[in-house]
């Protein structure tokens, strides 16, 4: 069930994010022909009457609109025919190809205030559970039952906020309230080699809270939520360059496979979440710069149009090399870390 429920997910991710491509392309009166899910020979077909044929196909890697004209873009003198992605001018082209990234968020955005209203957020109180033998908090008595206030002078609200306010500190300033007296202790913590880390021993309260919102404030922590995350990545990306472990910290589907038995995914709640960070990531990856993706096609047309639509067939050819080069690349790192490290 696990592996269905996440094969479900890539392609319900595929098909919002073709779709987007698919209704704008259609509000601008362009001709699609193919719409497809998956690849390889399609199982599944059905032509409408727009003379659109819907597929599904056995390749659940991904997916394609394809619109009349789009094959032909990179030819040194594309066709306007009516109806073509080259009749399109160039802010409804631009539309055309944002849409996939626009769905995809919005679609992240309306997972997430579904969990804010109707499942609600799992929070735990920051009061020890237990505590674990020969451990820093065991040989300096913290005892079940202790709710921590601070530690290093950072006020403590969850229990998901213990590690944040440790972070990478070999010793720590705690102070805990025990039977409502105030106590303060400071002392070493000791390395976990598995963790990689400073860990101070103890575990959570096995009873969480569950706190549900209202309309209006899932409507702002959902919308907050998408910012706030795309600063944490950018965050973590930049860490993790400064540290040499970008590469290390890279996943592709053979990894997300890999790992898909901790990831909830027989919970409605696991696959929400994980629909929502790889719409938000796949959102944002297709907007990039990068040749062959949709911002790498936005940024080709622009240039393009600042040639008056003759751009010279080299940097055609260029920016098409440039393009297959990166992406190959990054698919055989995301493949080779996959198989091997994760």
């Amino acid at each position: 069930m696990i592996y269905i429920n996440l094969i479900l997910v890539f392609l319900v991710l595929v098909g919002i994010h073709e779709y987007g491509h698919y209704i704008v392309a259609r509000l601008f009166k362009a001709e699609v022909t193919d719409f497809s899910i998956g690849f390889g020979k399609p199982f599944l077909k059905y032509t409408d009457r727009n003379g659109t044929t819907w597929k599904l196909s056995p390749i659940p890697l991904g997916g394609y609109v394809k619109i009349k004209g789009l094959d032909n873009i990179f030819s040194p003198n594309p066709k306007d025919e009516q109806g073509s992605f080259q009749s399109l001018t160039l802010f409804q082209k631009i539309l055309v190809l944002l849409a996939g990234s626009i769905f995809n968020i919005l679609s992240a955005w309306f997972a997430l205030f579904c969990i804010f209203f109707f499942f609600g957020i799992v929070s735990l109180m920051p009061i020890i559970g237990s505590v674990s033998e020969n451990s820093s908090a065991f040989e300096n008595d913290l005892r079940e039952g202790d709710r921590i206030l601070e530690i290093n002078n950072i006020s403590i609200e969850e229990f998901s906020d213990i590690p944040k306010a440790i972070a990478n500190n070999q010793s720590i300033n705690i102070l805990v309230e025990r039977n409502n007296q105030i106590i303060e202790k400071k002392f070493d913590l000791k390395f976990n080699e598995e963790l990689n880390r400073y860990i101070i021993g103890i575990s959570s309260p096995e009873n969480p809270i569950i706190d549900k919102y209202n309309l209006i404030d899932s409507i702002k922590n959902s919308s907050l939520f998408i910012p706030t995350y795309y600063a944490a990545s950018f965050s973590f990306l930049q860490q993790s360059y400064k540290e040499n472990t970008l590469g290390d910290q890279l996943a592709g589907p053979v990894g997300i496979v890999k790992n898909a038995d901790q990831m909830m995914l027989d919970q409605v709640r696991g696959v929400l979440f994980l629909f929502i960070v790889i719409s938000l990531f796949v959102g944002l990856f297709n907007l990039l710069p990068i040749p062959l993706l949709d911002g790498g096609h936005i940024m080709y047309f622009i240039i393009r149009r600042i040639f008056s639509n003759s751009l010279p067939e080299f940097i055609t050819r260029v920016y098409l090399a440039v393009g297959i080069t990166i992406i190959s690349f990054l698919f055989i790192v995301v493949t080779y870390n996959d198989i091997f490290y994760k």
